[in-house]
């Protein structure tokens, strides 16, 4: 991977850089103070220090989801619950605190360079909001099939042909799983299934 590290603090540029340097998929790494750097080359990891002094930024992040193929990974070092739900609406790939061991800023690049997700299992067990009887075991089978789909980011047209069932029973197997688990879209069923294991990061 093609990675870039925008972060205003030197310090922070330098010790990411440190900690993803050994890792076999990292092929490359630039570092900037500079949002704007993110647009001089086709990266394939764009790590960002996202805090409340400059989260005009997301929008710029928006635009580079919805236009290229990058992954964004956003660290936060003020566990701003606010910013990681606009982060999650954007599509970010990944939400990392900074109390967080190196170890595992190495494993959620790993993760991202597999296609798959990463965010801090304390914000997203903050971010949705369940009660301790709306577990699993409430779905039915299909239903957990489902919702493994909806984790993937299957469309209700794929999850349909992937299961042999009508988009329409799709559909209705969906508004189900969102009634059970108390859930209001398919972002929060996504991450009701990492949170719960059901998928893996």
């Amino acid at each position: 991977m093609r990675v870039i590290i925008i972060s205003e603090s030197l310090i922070i540029r330098r010790g990411i850089v440190e900690i993803i340097s050994c890792e076999s998929c990292v092929a490359s790494i630039k570092e900037s103070h500079l949002y704007t750097d993110i647009y001089k080359d086709n990266y394939d990891l764009i790590i960002v220090d996202l805090n409340k002094n400059n989260k005009k930024y997301l929008y710029e992040l928006e635009k580079v989801k919805n236009d290229c193929n990058s992954k964004i990974m956003v660290l936060d070092f003020y566990e701003d619950r606010t910013l990681f739900a606009k982060c999650m609406k954007i599509g970010i790939d990944g939400y990392i605190l900074a109390n967080i061991d190196s170890e595992d800023i190495g494993y959620a690049v790993k993760q991202l360079d597999k296609g798959k997700k990463y965010y801090d299992a304390d914000l997203i067990e903050n971010y949705i909001s369940h009660g301790d009887t709306e577990t699993i075991s409430e779905l039915t089978k299909r239903e957990q099939e489902i919702l493994i789909c909806i984790a993937k980011g299957k469309t209700n047209i794929e999850i349909s042909k992937e299961l042999y069932i009508t988009e329409h029973t799709v559909k209705k197997h969906t508004s189900n799983i969102f009634a059970k688990l108390n859930l209001k879209d398919r972002m929060q069923a996504a991450l009701y299934a990492y949170d719960k294991g059901i998928v893996g990061f």
